[in-house]
């Protein structure tokens, strides 16, 4: 099996004018072994910022088991069906970490108020978004996330990057704003 590819741009005479070779893709490296589980759907946590303390192990297994309900890349409490993406309620989170109402409201409050997860309203919807300096799925920080976070990023973003998200934001508004 060979390990590079050929690129090569053809003129419409049939003249090759470039040809270059691409390496493949080896999930393999030596000295280092094997990339296990190559793009697949991945949730960080940073050993550097741990959640609140306030929260008991319990509690924190059941944040945890809740993080294996974040939709792809989004940071978002959500299930595709039907080719379109919907949040899961409160009722679907409660069944989740597997706790009876009476218990679960307290948990839940606890978990708001320490913004862990936030709401948050995406195209009419209200989803439950979990606080990427915790829990993050993305590869790139969209700005939904970082206008429902942004109190919470300002300590771990350099103030560069702070002011790249706020040009964004006020350009959304000034585009809201001229399609209306």
């Amino acid at each position: 099996m060979s390990r590079y590819y050929s690129k090569q741009s053809i003129t419409e005479n049939g003249e090759l004018v470039k040809d270059k070779k691409i390496k493949l893709y080896s999930p393999f490296k030596a000295g280092r072994g094997y990339n296990f589980k190559y793009k697949s759907l991945n949730v960080r946590s940073y050993l550097d910022i741990p959640l609140p303390d306030c929260f008991t192990d319990s509690e924190v297994g059941k944040i945890y088991r809740l993080t294996r309900s974040i939709y792809s890349s989004s940071n978002m409490l959500a299930y595709r069906s039907g080719g379109k993406i919907y949040p899961l309620s409160k009722e679907d989170i409660r069944k989740i970490v597997v706790l009876h109402r009476n218990n679960f409201n307290p948990f839940w409050h606890k978990v708001l108020n320490n913004t862990v997860i936030k709401p948050i309203v995406l195209d009419g919807a209200e989803y439950y978004c979990f606080n990427p300096i915790y829990f993050n799925s993305t590869l790139y920080l969209p700005l939904y996330l970082f206008i429902a976070f942004q109190d919470e990023l300002k300590g771990h973003l350099p103030p560069w990057v702070i002011e790249k998200y706020l040009d964004m934001q006020e350009g959304k508004e000034t585009e809201v704003k001229q399609n209306n």
